[in-house]
């Protein structure tokens, strides 16, 4: 039975720093994204990324083999991970929230659906659909605090050089 996650946030930054953020991979992302032990860029283009990942979920070290598909006209990307127990993918799309005085907000909706391979699996499939869907939140919290964090601290290097 497939596992399905989704929800979604709102962010203080523009959907391109956003979308510029998330599409920006790199090995160092094993500092944010906890069950992420390893990135290796495969290949990386405009459009798509093919990466190689080792995440240790509830204990089990996984390797992905991940391919992310981006739409920047659309704001929008996937993921697409294999590995020897399950598949998934990934949806993400940035959604204009609104405009105050100095602030841009954007919503990042996200959708995940994990397929479980192997009896065993599917039959813990319950219980590992729960803490995933926790370490996904998680993550997403502290991702929302490192892009508006570095969202902020870019605004203010922009407000310096245009008063030097």
């Amino acid at each position: 039975m497939p596992i399905t996650t989704e929800f979604e946030y709102s962010i203080q930054a523009s959907r391109d720093f956003i979308f510029d953020w998330f599409s920006d991979l790199s090995p160092d992302d094993v500092k944010l994204a906890k069950p992420l032990k390893q990135r290796k860029i495969i290949s990386r283009s405009p459009t798509e990324a093919r990466l190689e990942d080792t995440e240790v979920i509830l204990g089990k070290r996984i390797n992905l083999d991940v391919q992310v598909f981006y739409n920047r006209s659309d704001y929008s990307w996937s993921g697409i991970y294999t590995s020897g127990i399950a598949d998934a993918r990934s949806e993400y799309r940035l959604l204009i929230g609104g405009f105050s005085v100095g602030t841009t907000t954007t919503i990042l909706k996200y959708r995940s659906t994990i397929f479980p391979k192997g009896l065993f699996t599917k039959l813990i499939s319950p219980i590992i659909g729960f803490a995933v869907k926790r370490t996904f939140e998680k993550e997403f919290e502290a991702f929302k605090k490192a892009i508006e964090h570095d969202h902020a601290e870019e605004q203010a290097r922009r407000q310096q050089q245009q008063s030097s």
